[in-house]
C-alpha cells in the first residue's frame, strides 16, 4: 500500500539515486538543498505520497516522456549554447534559465538567426505548454500521475512537489533499477505500448506534435535530432492508461532506491563499509565488482549524448587488475583485465567509497585521476533478458559485438 514520504525517505532517495543511476541521470543536488526542498514543499502544503503500481486505476490517465538530454558538438554549442561545467553540486542557475535563453536568442537574432515579426521569446513556463497541449489531445481528461522513466536525481524534486499538483508518486520506473540514455529503453516499449501522440518542446519556444512514428526507437532518434539542434535537450509527454502502465512499468524501483539510500546514510554515520551496506541492502541484486583508483577518464559530447570511457587501476584485493567501462550518458559495457565483463541492461555504478555518492558523467571534474572509487553492479529486471529486451538494451544495441551475460552469472568474487 501507499505511504507518506518522510524527509528521511527523500534524503535517502537523493543520495542513492546517484549511486544507482549508472553515471547518468543528471547530477544530484546536495543533501542540504534536498532538505530545504522538502521543507519548502511541506510549507506550501505538500503531502508527498508514494503508491504501488498496483494501486493505479486501470482507467486512469498517466504520462511518460519522449525526451533526451546530453551533449552536443562545439559547432552546435556555437549555434544554440553550451554553458560549460560546474564547480559544485548546487548551481546558482539552471542549465537553461529564462534570462540565458533570451540573451542567446537575441544574440543569434543579431548575427545569423534573425527573428520574424511573429516570433515569441519563450517565458519561464513555456514547457508547460506541452502538458496543456497534451491535455487538449486527450480530450481534457485529468492526469492521475507522471511516470518516472529511470532512477535519477531529477526524480527528487517530483517526490517533494508532485502532491501540490494533486498527484501521487508511483513506485516504478520505465528503465528498471538504473538510468538509461534512450526512451526506447523502456518497459513500455517491451510491453508494446504506443508512444504517440507526443508533444515535444525545446527551450527555444518550439512546440511540435509527434502524431505517428514507426516505433519507439524512431521516436528516440527523431527527438535526438531535435535535441542536437537545440542545445542538447528536447522532449515532452505522451499519455497512456493505468492498465498499460501496469503492463510495462517495472515496480518497486523507487522504494528499492530509498532502502539503498538509508543503508548508505547509516553506514556513513557508523563508519561501516558503504559498498558492503549497499550490497547487503539490495537483497541479492547488487554486487561489488571492483575497487581502485581512477587512472583515465575522457568524454566527447555529440548527438545530444556524452560518450566516453573510464579506466580504473585496482587496489587492495583488486591490485594487479584493471577495470574499464564505456558510457553513452550511462555506463553500458565493462571489461575486467580487457575481457568483456558486466554489460547493460545490468547497471554499472562508480561510487565514492567514503561518501556513497555516485560519480556523474555529467560532472567530468568528479573523475579526478587517483580518486578512490568502488564499482557496484546491479541486476536489472529479468524482462530485459528477453530477446527483445537485449535488442533494446544489450551490447548489440550499442553496436558492440559482445554477448551479454547476466551479472549474477559473470560476477567474479575477489573476496
Amino acid at each position: 500500500m501507499g505511504r507518506l514520504l518522510s524527509k528521511e525517505d527523500v534524503l535517502a532517495y537523493a543520495i542513492a539515486s546517484t549511486a544507482l543511476s549508472t553515471g547518468g541521470g543528471g547530477v544530484g543536488p546536495s543533501l542540504e538543498s534536498v532538505a530545504k526542498m522538502y521543507d519548502d514543499a511541506i510549507a506550501k502544503g505538500a503531502r508527498p505520497e508514494l503508491i504501488e503500481l498496483s494501486e493505479v486505476p486501470d482507467d486512469a490517465i498517466v504520462t511518460s516522456v519522449v525526451a533526451t538530454g546530453g551533449g552536443v558538438s562545439p559547432e552546435m554549442m556555437m549555434r544554440w549554447g553550451g554553458r560549460g561545467g560546474r564547480l559544485r553540486r548546487d548551481l546558482p542557475f539552471g542549465r537553461f534559465d529564462p534570462e540565458y535563453i533570451r540573451d542567446k536568442i537575441l544574440e543569434n537574432d543579431a548575427t545569423w538567426c534573425p527573428l520574424n515579426s511573429w516570433s515569441k521569446i519563450p517565458g519561464p513556463d513555456f514547457r508547460r505548454k506541452a502538458w496543456e497541449r497534451l491535455k487538449e489531445l486527450i480530450g481534457g481528461k485529468e492526469i492521475f500521475s507522471r511516470l518516472f522513466f529511470e532512477i535519477s536525481p531529477f526524480v527528487t524534486r517530483d517526490l517533494c512537489y508532485m502532491s501540490l499538483e494533486g498527484m501521487k508518486a508511483i513506485d516504478a520506473t520505465c528503465a528498471g533499477y538504473r538510468a538509461a540514455p534512450e526512451i526506447s529503453q523502456s518497459g513500455l516499449n517491451l510491453a508494446d505500448v504506443k508512444c504517440t501522440p507526443a508533444v515535444i518542446t525545446t527551450v527555444w519556444g518550439d512546440l511540435l506534435i509527434l502524431e505517428e512514428v514507426l516505433c519507439f526507437q524512431r521516436a528516440e532518434e527523431i527527438v535526438e535530432g531535435i535535441a542536437t539542434y537545440s542545445g542538447g535537450v528536447a522532449g515532452g509527454p505522451f499519455a497512456l492508461t493505468g492498465k498499460e502502465a501496469k503492463k510495462g512499468m517495472i515496480p518497486g524501483c523507487i522504494s528499492f532506491t530509498i532502502d539503498i539510500g538509508k543503508a548508505i546514510l547509516k553506514a556513513r554515520e557508523s563508519g561501516d563499509d558503504i559498498a558492503e551496506a549497499i550490497v547487503d541492502a539490495s537483497k541479492g541484486r547488487a554486487f561489488k565488482l571492483f575497487e581502485g583508483k581512477i587512472a583515465e577518464y575522457w568524454q566527447e559530447p555529440k548527438y545530444s549524448f556524452i560518450w566516453g570511457m573510464v579506466k580504473i587501476k585496482g587496489t587492495g584485493k583488486y591490485a594487479g587488475h584493471r577495470f574499464k567501462a564505456w558510457y553513452k550518458n550511462e555506463f553500458h559495457i565493462s571489461w575486467l583485465d580487457d575481457k568483456p565483463y558486466v554489460t547493460s541492461p545490468d547497471g554499472i555504478n562508480v561510487i565514492d567509497p567514503k561518501t556513497g555518492w555516485g560519480l556523474a558523467n555529467f560532472w567530468p571534474a568528479e573523475w579526478e585521476p587517483g580518486r578512490e572509487v568502488v564499482v557496484i553492479g546491479v541486476k536489472n529486471d529479468e524482462r530485459w533478458e528477453t530477446p527483445r529486451g537485449l535488442k533494446l538494451f544489450g551490447p548489440q544495441h550499442f553496436f558492440f559485438d559482445i554477448e551479454h551475460v547476466p551479472i549474477d552469472k559473470i560476477y567474479k568474487n575477489f573476496e
